[in-house]
């Protein structure tokens, strides 16, 4: 077979047929939008558990390479530079820029380059009493009660036993000062929206 023949040949296996191409439209269009959208936002959901999943094994696994919890700030000032970040404390081991991210996040918050808060009460603890009820991280956006929340169920915490949890209620033993650094957070946050720089 020469070749001009053969590379034809690869092109016309290659394309669809009208009707192929009808079908298709035929049964995506017959899918709800409403069904769609929920089906996009639970795949965000879940890329955003996974990668707070993956955050949380390395925080654990630190633990118990370290006997302690890494010491790192509740929420840095500057997420990708800070020495007291639970980014950079662990960066060497998650490389990947995404995994420190909820792909439902603003673009502007994105940019910080995290968007968790990490429970700095376990710094230096050996271990806690109970993992399956201590929270390590948080999503950033649980600051906010204007904002609306990044999945259909709230957002995301990981706790200390490696679960992941979507929920619309703070975790009980958030500690004062934690929740004082919340609140400016909060206001950080409405800032940004009201200049219009969170979208």
């Amino acid at each position: 077979m020469s070749a001009p023949r053969k590379a034809r040949k690869i092109k016309i296996a290659g394309m669809f047929t009208l009707t192929e191409i009808m079908v298709v439209a035929a049964i995506i269009s017959s899918i709800p939008m409403e069904a769609f959208v929920r089906a996009k936002q639970k795949a965000v959901e879940t890329e955003c558990m996974n990668n707070m999943r993956q955050v949380g094994a390395v925080i654990i696994a630190s633990q118990l390479s370290n006997g302690e919890y890494p010491k790192a700030a509740f929420y840095p000032e500057n997420p990708k530079t800070d020495k007291n970040s639970i980014r950079v404390i662990l960066g060497d081991d998650l490389k990947s820029e995404k995994v420190w991210l909820c792909p439902s996040m603003p673009d502007k918050l994105k940019e910080k380059g995290l968007t968790w808060v990490y429970n700095d009460t376990l710094g230096g603890k050996a271990e806690v009493k109970s993992p399956a009820d201590t929270w390590i991280l948080i999503e950033f956006s649980c600051v906010s009660k204007k904002a609306p929340a990044p999945h259909p169920g709230g957002y995301n915490i990981v706790y200390a036993d490696g679960h992941v949890k979507t929920t619309k209620t703070l975790p009980p033993d958030i500690t004062k000062i934690q929740q004082a650094a919340l609140d400016r957070l909060v206001k950080e946050f409405q800032l940004a929206e009201a200049d219009g720089r969170v979208h």
